[in-house]
């Protein structure tokens, strides 16, 4: 029996008085802080595609989506209404 891929994941949340974090699911350590939504998910598109790992926006209100390509998650938070 194979085993199955298991695929590491890169989260963007907002904290409040820092703005938007990038950081590894299951980690306390934040990356990296950005003031805005667009260049945290920038940031996150490359560390996903460098790192080959599945990506999760998190969004203000605690609602979150799921990439598994992570130019999909850069439009979408181009045409998000969030900072």
């Amino acid at each position: 029996m194979a085993d199955k891929e298991v695929k590491d994941v890169h989260e963007l949340n907002f904290y409040e008085g820092k703005g938007w974090g990038v950081k590894r699911q299951n980690s306390d350590k934040v990356i990296k802080y950005f003031k805005t939504k667009i260049e945290a998910t920038e940031y996150l598109v490359k560390v996903s595609e460098n790192q080959k790992t599945t990506v999760v926006i998190h969004l203000k209100n605690g609602k979150y989506q799921k990439f598994d390509n992570a130019m999909r998650a850069l439009s979408y938070a181009k045409t998000a209404k969030e900072d």
